[in-house]
């Protein structure tokens, strides 16, 4: 923590203007603020907060929250809806508590709280010209029991901070499988140690499969552990974004607190990475960044849906800083995983309030072996057959899985055939059609036209003497050992895992 707390000495003074009336705060030294007192602490962390969001962003949201109430332990900021609450918390919570605690140790809860049907609207304020304190800050009492009940109901499960969908985002509520252990193990030991043996670790496969549920798991584990660790878990809209307001405001002291918010932390969690890299400003912040957090050993944590090398835009130098650590592949979810995803999902159905669900192996098994997509795709699935039996009163069955499933985008689309396998892996590494059927056994041909082999037994119903005859009339022994080679370099070759992943969200589509 900062040593700011310690350096609190001010004239005891409360400001002439009550906070929460304040709709343009401007900072407060930190000389200037008053031990224990919360009203001065909240405008000093308004005005940090200007200048690291720009005046735009700060007025559109951190700055419609209000000081409600405090007491020994919490500060309740209040929002002025439920929706703008969840909302500064999710993008801007870390930063307020960050601010908060380099002036103060108090928790900061960020809400709308809402007392039986009406909202508590009282604010914390001081009338002007009033005497001033002599000792530190105490909080009216209704304040101090609105403080504690607010953080009661969230430690209770009743409440939210911040009020979003993050929560079932651990590890105890992530499916491991083969495709992801590598990520889910390293992920577990980021979120554990302090080491940085790996750095930068880049978590990277294809949207929907799970790269933020551990990102976000990272940071709660993390926390869990050692509340002392400071750790910032920031997507790559919002880093351009603050990137780009620093620039804007075309001040040396914005640019210094947006680095700042990045650097001093020992952990910092990026996800979206490549959209990043694809914004020449923001890449080379995002560089130096990394430089920075490597040299004084404190860890990076990314994800990307695509290999670096993958990253068209990003540049060499960041694509060499970006390989130099550890690279985690995601890969699609296989049959085994998504039985496994599925069991979850009804496990938590029936945790949710529908006890007696139940579905039928033979269903179950369909839906596993018909949904051949992300675990995002398979828990849009599953939610869509669930709503039948919610809504109509359908039990679930192989029948009525199948009827709910007759016009769905998860099940509609076409299989690929084995010519357009062919083409669009021989486009994909850059050989022709006749090379792909040919003899030729030079590596840069036989490679492709194994993934080729192998994507045509996992993607079509056709046969491995058929597949075998389709390919310039070789042997089924000879996909055999396609299939098992390219299932192992998978595991091996991160570039070539990438190339496959890039052809299988294409076949998904």
């Amino acid at each position: 923590m900062s040593d700011w707390h310690d350096k609190f000495g001010g004239d005891g003074k409360t400001p002439t203007q009550p906070i929460s009336a304040q709709n343009s705060p401007t900072e407060t030294s930190v000389d200037t603020l008053t031990s224990n007192n919360p009203e001065h602490v909240w405008q000093h962390v308004q005005g940090k907060l200007r200048a690291v969001l720009g005046d735009r962003v700060h007025m559109s949201w951190t700055g419609q929250l209000t000081l409600q109430s405090a007491d020994e332990v919490h500060v309740v900021l209040s929002a002025p809806s439920k929706f703008v609450a969840g909302r500064i918390d999710g993008k801007y919570g870390d930063l307020v508590r960050k601010l908060w605690a380099e002036c103060d140790t108090r928790r900061v809860v960020i809400g709308r709280v809402v007392i039986g049907k009406s909202v508590m609207g009282a604010k914390i304020s001081t009338p002007k010209n009033s005497p001033a304190r002599a000792t530190p800050y105490q909080a009216p009492p209704k304040f101090v029991q609105h403080a504690k009940d607010t953080a009661q109901q969230i430690a209770e499960g009743g409440g939210q901070a911040p009020l979003q969908n993050k929560d079932r985002f651990t590890f105890e509520n992530f499916v491991v499988g083969g495709p992801n252990e590598l990520a889910f193990a390293v992920a577990r030991r980021v979120a554990s140690s302090t080491q940085s043996q790996y750095n930068p670790i880049v978590i990277h496969g294809p949207h929907g499969m799970g790269k933020t549920h551990l990102l976000h798991a990272v940071k709660t584990e993390a926390a869990k552990i050692d509340p002392a660790r400071r750790v910032r878990l920031i997507s790559a809209e919002d880093f351009v974004a603050s990137f780009v307001q620093s620039v804007r405001a075309q001040g040396r002291t914005e640019i210094d607190a947006f680095k700042s918010s990045l650097r001093d932390v020992d952990l910092l969690i990026i996800d979206d990475a490549h959209f990043i890299a694809d914004k020449p400003g923001s890449q080379e912040e995002l560089m130096h960044t990394l430089i920075s957090l490597v040299d004084g050993g404190k860890q990076i944590l990314l994800a990307s849906d695509r290999h670096p090398q993958a990253i068209n835009k990003a540049s060499e130098r960041l694509k060499s800083h970006l390989c130099g650590g550890l690279l985690c592949d995601i890969g699609a979810a296989d049959y085994e995983l998504r039985l496994r995803i599925l069991d979850r999902l009804i496990e938590r159905r029936r945790a949710g309030g529908h006890p007696a669900l139940a579905m039928p192996s033979d269903a179950r098994d369909h839906l596993a072996a018909r949904i051949n997509a992300t675990p995002r795709d398979l828990e849009g699935a599953f939610n869509q057959v669930v709503a039948r039996l919610e809504f109509l009163g359908k039990p679930l069955t192989l029948e009525s899985i199948q009827e709910a499933l007759a016009h769905s985008r998860y099940t509609g689309q076409v299989r690929p055939t084995v010519d357009k396998i062919q083409r669009a892996t021989a486009k994909q590494f850059g050989i022709s059609m006749e090379d792909m059927l040919s003899k030729r056994r030079a590596r840069a041909i036989a490679r492709p036209r194994q993934v080729a082999m192998y994507l045509a037994k996992m993607l079509t119903t056709r046969s491995l003497p058929d597949i075998g005859r389709r390919f310039g009339g070789r042997d089924h022994t000879t996909v055999i050992h396609a299939v098992k080679r390219i299932e192992q370099l998978r595991t091996e070759d991160s570039g070539l895992n990438s190339n496959i992943e890039t052809l299988l969200e294409k076949f998904n589509t």
